[in-house]
C-alpha cells in the first residue's frame, strides 16, 4: 500500500496536519478561520474547532490567541476522550460480566457507566434487564446453592451417582447456567472413568492370576503392578503380589541351580553336576527332574572312572614308543652331517673359478663406462640449453600476461641458471619500471578511496564510507589506517542501524498492540512510521492487512464512483441504523481529490439521524493532486455510539471537492 495515500485519524485528530500538510497559501483568512473555530468550540465540537485553529496558526505562526484557543481545545478533547474511555471501560466490563452471567458485577459496572452518561439508552436498558434477572434468581438461589454445594461434596467423596442427581437438580433450577452443566459433565466423566478403572483393574487382576498359574511370575507381577497403579491400597492385589514374589524367588534359586547342573552335565562334569542336582532337591524337595538326573548320572560316573584308568595306561605305552623313535632320529642326523661336509668342499672349488671370470668382466665394463661418460656430457649441455629456452619461454609468457611479479621471478631464475643472461637482465629492468608505475597508481587509488571515505564519515554516510574503506584495503590489504577507519565506520553504521531497529521495534510494538485491540487508526499511524525506516516489509504488509480487514468488514458502501461537490454544496448519504453492539468498532473511509491542487481548505463531515445532526468532524484537504484516503474511527465519538445515526453529510467550504469511495466499516 502507498503510505502517502492513507491518513489515520484518532478521535478526529488528523495526521494530515503535519508540517508537510499545508504546501500552499490557505485561501481563507485568519479571522474567518478563528471565527469558525470559536463557533465550533462554543457548540462543543472540539474536534472541528481544533482543525480550524491549526489552520489559523498556519496563517499566523505562533499567534498567541490561536495558540491559546488550540491548547484549550486540546484539553477539552482530552477531557472528552477521558470521559468516553471511562464510560466505555465500564460498559465493556459490564457486557463481559453479563455474558459470563455474573450479574451483580455487571450491574455495578453498568451503574458506573451511567454516572458518566446518565441518559445512555443502551446501558440503561442493560441495567434494567440485569436487575430483573437478579430479582428472578433470588428466590431460587438458596436451593440452587444447596444443590451445588452438596454436589461438590459428593463429587469430592467420589459418590458420583448422588453428585449427578444434585447437579441435575441445580440445572432444573437455572437451566441456562453454565456451571452446573459443567459440573454435571465432570461428574459423569469421573463416574465413567471410575467404572472404566474398576473394569480395567478386574481384567488386570485376572490376567495376573492366569500368569501365576502358569508360573510366569514376572508377567504376573507386572500385571499386579498395573492393577496397584489403579488402586494402590487393594488388599487382594497386595497379598497376591507378596505370594508371587516369594514363589518367583524360589523358582529363580531352583532354576539357577538346575541351569548350572545342566551345564555341567552337558560338559560331562558328571560328579559336579550330581552335586548341583542334589542342591536343587534342597530347594524343591522331591523334584522329579533333579531325582531323575541323579539316577541317570550314577552309571555315567562309573563309566567315566573306567575310561580314566584306560587313559592312564595308554599314556604309559605311548611314552615307551617315543623313546625308541628318538634313538632312531639321532642316528639319521649323524649320517646327514657326513654327506653335507662332502658337498661344502665341492662348492668352494666352484666359487674360486667364478672369481677369475668376474675379474675379466670388470675390465670390460670399465671401458664401456668411460665411453658412456663422454656421451652424457654432450647430452647434459644440450639439456641445459633446452632448459634455458623453456625457462625464458615461461618468463616471456608471464610477461605477455602482465603477471609482472611472477615474470620477474622467472627471469631471475634464468639469470641464476645462466649467469649474466642478457635477455633476462633487460626484462628485469623493464619489469621494475612497470611495477614502479603500477605502485604509483595503486597509491593514488588508495588515497582517493581514503579521502572519499573520510568525507562520507564527516557527512555521517557510514555505509558509503564502509565501501570506500573496503576499496582502499583492496589496494593496501593490511593497511592499519584503512583497517582502523573501516572499524570505526562499521561501528557507527551498526550503531545507526541499532538505533533505527530500536525505534522500528517500538513502532511495531505499538502498531501490533493497537492492531490486536482493533484500534486500526493508531495501528496504521505506528506502522507508517515503521515503514518509513525501510528495515522490513512487515509494516507495509500490516497496513495492507488492515485495509483488507476494513474492506471485508464494510457495513455500507455509500459511494463508489467519484462525484463532484461545488463550493459550499452539501451531499447527504443515507443508510439503515447500525446495531449498537458493533458501533464502537466503526470506521468511516473517505477518498477525495482536490480539483484545485494549489489550494488547501476544510471539508466538513457530519452525521445524524431522524432527530437531526448528532456530531461530525473536519478534514483538512491538502494542496496536492494525489488521491487521499482518510480512515476515521467514528466509533470513538460517543454520539455515534449512543444515537441511531442514519446519514452522513459532506460539505466542502469555499472550494469544490471530488468525493470517491465512502464506506462505513468495522474492525471486526
Amino acid at each position: 500500500m502507498n503510505k502517502k495515500l492513507i491518513f489515520s485519524l484518532l478521535f478526529g485528530v488528523s495526521l494530515a496536519l503535519s508540517t508537510n500538510f499545508v504546501q500552499a497559501q490557505n485561501s481563507e483568512s485568519y479571522e474567518s478561520l478563528m471565527k469558525k473555530g470559536n463557533d465550533k468550540f462554543a457548540a462543543k465540537d472540539y474536534i472541528s474547532a481544533k482543525t480550524y485553529y491549526e489552520m489559523a496558526l498556519k496563517q499566523k505562526s505562533n499567534d498567541p490567541t490561536a495558540r491559546k484557543k488550540l491548547d484549550e481545545t486540546l484539553k477539552k478533547i482530552q477531557e472528552d476522550g477521558a470521559r468516553q474511555e471511562v464510560f466505555y471501560a465500564h460498559l465493556d466490563a459490564g457486557d463481559q460480566f453479563y455474558n459470563q452471567q455474573k450479574y451483580e458485577e455487571a450491574l455495578t459496572e453498568y451503574e458506573q457507566a451511567l454516572k458518566v452518561f446518565p441518559e445512555d439508552k443502551y446501558v440503561g436498558g442493560q441495567a434494567e434487564e440485569v436487575r430483573a434477572i437478579l430479582k428472578e434468581r433470588q428466590d431460587k438461589q438458596d436451593a440452587y446453592n444447596t444443590a451445588m454445594s452438596q454436589g461438590e461434596t459428593l463429587l469430592a467423596e467420589e459418590n458420583y451417582d448422588a453428585a449427578i442427581l444434585q447437579f441435575e437438580t441445580a440445572i432444573g433450577i437455572f437451566p441456562n447456567d453454565k456451571l452446573p452443566k459443567e459440573k454435571l459433565a465432570e461428574a459423569r466423566q469421573k463416574k465413567q472413568l471410575y467404572t472404566e478403572k474398576v473394569t480395567l483393574f478386574d481384567k488386570t487382576m485376572e490376567e495376573a492370576r492366569q500368569q501365576g498359574l502358569r508360573k510366569n511370575y514376572d508377567a504376573a507381577l507386572a500385571k499386579l503392578d498395573q492393577a496397584l497403579e489403579l488402586f494402590p491400597n487393594d488388599l487382594q492385589a497386595n497379598t497376591l503380589k507378596n505370594e508371587y514374589t516369594a514363589a518367583k524367588d524360589q523358582a529363580n534359586r531352583y532354576n539357577g541351580i538346575i541351569a548350572e547342573a545342566d551345564r555341567l552335565y552337558e560338559n560331562k562334569a558328571y560328579k559336579e553336576a550330581k552335586a548341583q542336582y542334589q542342591s536343587a532337591l534342597l530347594v524343591v524337595a522331591g523334584d522329579a527332574y533333579a531325582t531323575d538326573m541323579i539316577a541317570r548320572l550314577d552309571p555315567l560316573i562309573a563309566q567315566q572312572d573306567a575310561e580314566e584308568a584306560a587313559r592312564i595306561a595308554a599314556e604309559q605305552e605311548a611314552a615307551r614308543l617315543a623313546a625308541e623313535a628318538e634313538a632312531a632320529r639321532l642316528a639319521a642326523e649323524a649320517e646327514a652331517a657326513r654327506i653335507a661336509a662332502e658337498q661344502e668342499a665341492a662348492r668352494i672349488a666352484a666359487e674360486q673359478e667364478a672369481a677369475r671370470l668376474a675379474a675379466e668382466e670388470a675390465a670390460r665394463i670399465a671401458a664401456e663406462e668411460e665411453a658412456a661418460r663422454q656421451a652424457a656430457l654432450a647430452a647434459a649441455e644440450a639439456e641445459r640449453q633446452a632448459t634455458l629456452k623453456t625457462m625464458l619461454d615461461a618468463a616471456n609468457a608471464l610477461f605477455e600476461q602482465k603477471d609482472y611479479a611472477n615474470a620477474k621471478v622467472k627471469y631471475q631464475e634464468v639469470v641464476t641458471f645462466d649467469e649474466g643472461n642478457a635477455t633476462a637482465t633487460a626484462k628485469i629492468r623493464e619489469i621494475d619500471s612497470i611495477l614502479a608505475q603500477m605502485a604509483a597508481e595503486i597509491e593514488a587509488h588508495y588515497n582517493n578511496d581514503m579521502n572519499a571515505g573520510n568525507q562520507a564519515m564527516n557527512a555521517e554516510k557510514f555505509a558509503e564510507a564502509i565501501t570506500h574503506y573496503q576499496s582502499a584495503l583492496v589496494y593496501r590489504p593490511e593497511d592499519a589506517t584503512a583497517t582502523a577507519q573501516l572499524a570505526v565506520a562499521e561501528k557507527a553504521e551498526n550503531d545507526r542501524l541499532a538505533a533505527l531497529r530500536t525505534q522500528y521495534n517500538a513502532f511495531i510494538k505499538e502498531g501490533d498492540a493497537n492492531f490486536k485491540s482493533n484500534t486500526f487508526d493508531k495501528a496504521i499511524e505506528a506502522y507508517t512510521k515503521a515503514e518509513e525506516l525501510n528495515l522490513e516489509t512487515y509494516p507495509t504488509e500490516m497496513i495492507a492487512r488492515i485495509s483488507e480487514i476494513i474492506e471485508q468488514n464494510k457495513l455500507y458502501e455509500l459511494n463508489s464512483e467519484y462525484i463532484s461537490l461545488g463550493a459550499g454544496e452539501a451531499r447527504r448519504f443515507e443508510f439503515n441504523k447500525i446495531e449498537v453492539a458493533v458501533r464502537r468498532s466503526n470506521y468511516i473511509i473517505i477518498k477525495v481529490r482536490n480539483p484545485l491542487p494549489d489550494k488547501t481548505f476544510p471539508m466538513i463531515v457530519s452525521f445524524g439521524g431522524a432527530g437531526g445532526k448528532n456530531g461530525g468532524f473536519v478534514l483538512p484537504i491538502a494542496a496536492t493532486e494525489e488521491e487521499k484516503t482518510f480512515v476515521f474511527r467514528i466509533g470513538a465519538q460517543y454520539k455515534w455510539f449512543s444515537e441511531d445515526n442514519t446519514w452522513i453529510e459532506i460539505i466542502s467550504e469555499n472550494h469544490p471537492i471530488d468525493i470517491g469511495k465512502l464506506e462505513v466499516s468495522r474492525s471486526n
